[in-house]
């Protein structure tokens, strides 16, 4: 007489398989119960006392799925089509990061997309920018403002300008990115162990969509820029752009800045004036009696401290006399100026728009599966 071995599996978890092992002597072959008598007899109560193993299995498996609550089966029903669903906001996100920074050309190098700087109605400014995924490699922008000479400034392709919300928005894209593939690589692992997902895979699949849910929440803020009722970024006091991103170098009373409103890209441009620079005469009495009038802005009469990117205001301050009465080289530190003269130039950017409708379509998508697992869970989801 021989002993063999049976194993019938178990219910088990959701990255794991369990086993049940028995010994039995072997014996001659009963004969064997229909289906539906196996399942209607409970173990004990079958006429032969060695009743087919895989009978009982089956009976075991029906009454198991009996006992189950439903929340239990639809959780981990839910579980099974999340990883597809995070497969997809995987690639999705993949895509929206493209957007931002185009894979390289058949030639090589990515020309970058090409986008018109003018003023409408006017010949105040007039010309061209080049964005090439978070900065501006080149551009030629011819200016007539009131204030300053006609001038032409051209940005040097050896000093590309960083826009800094696009920045920004690259850095969360990339984090988004990371994020999803250690939340795939923990919960649904192409190798199942028990080890690998953590013991309750749903509250880990939570607090990582939340983390995620936020961070696109971010992007999509980043696009859309300051309110255009407000009209005005106050970054532009710490983030113009340096006097060395153009040849020839930037005149000092000019603020170039660059950002984003409403998914577009947006110029802002500001002839300065030192706030500690004492007016002459002549216009001192222009003024008073009306004969030269200083245009009209929100930010007229309002000093501000201001510096570029780097840190210095250079040309914006005056000569400190020393105790001899010579004169010592100005301060480069941040300046105290007036906005003599500002202009707002929008240029659209059809991958940035695509970028920001993409966002908030992954925005909705999330926020539905993340209330779908929430309620299974029975637990509040704070939006």
């Amino acid at each position: 007489m021989s002993d063999w071995v049976i194993v019938c599996p178990l219910p088990a978890s959701l990255h794991a398989r369990g086993f049940a092992v028995s010994f039995l002597k072997e014996v001659a072959a009963p004969v064997l119960p229909t289906l539906e008598r196996s399942l209607a007899v409970l173990p004990g109560d079958s006429d032969t006392p060695n009743q087919d193993l895989s009978d009982i299995g089956i009976f075991l498996r029906k009454k198991q799925l009996q006992l189950t609550p439903p929340k239990h089966r639809e959780l981990v029903w839910l579980l099974t089509e999340l990883g597809d669903e995070l497969r997809g906001l995987q690639t999705s996100l993949q895509d929206c990061y493209n957007l931002l920074r185009p894979n390289e050309s058949s030639a090589g190098q990515n020309r970058g997309n090409t986008l018109v700087v003018s003023t409408p109605r006017t010949e105040a400014v007039k010309g061209h920018i080049t964005r090439c995924g978070t900065q501006i490699i080149r551009g030629t922008i011819h200016l007539k403002l009131r204030t300053l000479p006609v001038q032409t400034i051209s940005i040097d392709p050896g000093q590309p300008i960083t826009i800094a919300p696009l920045g920004d928005l690259d850095t969360l894209l990339t984090r988004s990115i990371d994020l999803l593939a250690i939340t795939l690589a923990h919960a649904y692992p192409e190798t199942p162990t028990v080890a690998s997902a953590p013991p309750r895979v749903e509250a880990f699949l939570a607090a990582q969509l939340r983390v995620l849910a936020q961070a696109l929440t971010d992007a999509a803020a980043l696009l859309q820029g300051p309110p255009l009722l407000s009209d005005t970024d106050p970054l532009w006091t710490t983030r113009s752009s340096a006097l060395s991103h153009f040849h020839p170098t930037l005149p000092p009373t000019i603020s170039f800045y660059l950002g984003l409103q409403d998914s577009q890209l947006v110029l802002w441009l500001r002839a300065l004036e030192p706030a500690d620079q004492p007016i002459n005469l002549g216009m001192k009495f222009a003024l008073a009696l009306g004969t030269a009038r200083r245009i009209e802005h929100d930010e007229a009469e309002q000093v501000f401290t201001y510096c570029c990117e780097d840190g210095c205001a250079k040309g914006l301050h005056p000569p400190l006399p020393d105790a001899d009465g010579k004169t010592t080289p100005p301060n480069e530190g941040p300046a105290r100026v007036f906005v003599r003269e500002k202009l707002r130039v929008e240029s659209a950017d059809p991958n940035l728009l695509s970028l920001s409708a993409k966002l908030n379509a992954l925005g909705h998508s999330l926020l539905q599966t993340r209330r779908n697992l929430a309620a299974v869970m029975g637990e509040e989801m704070d939006e």
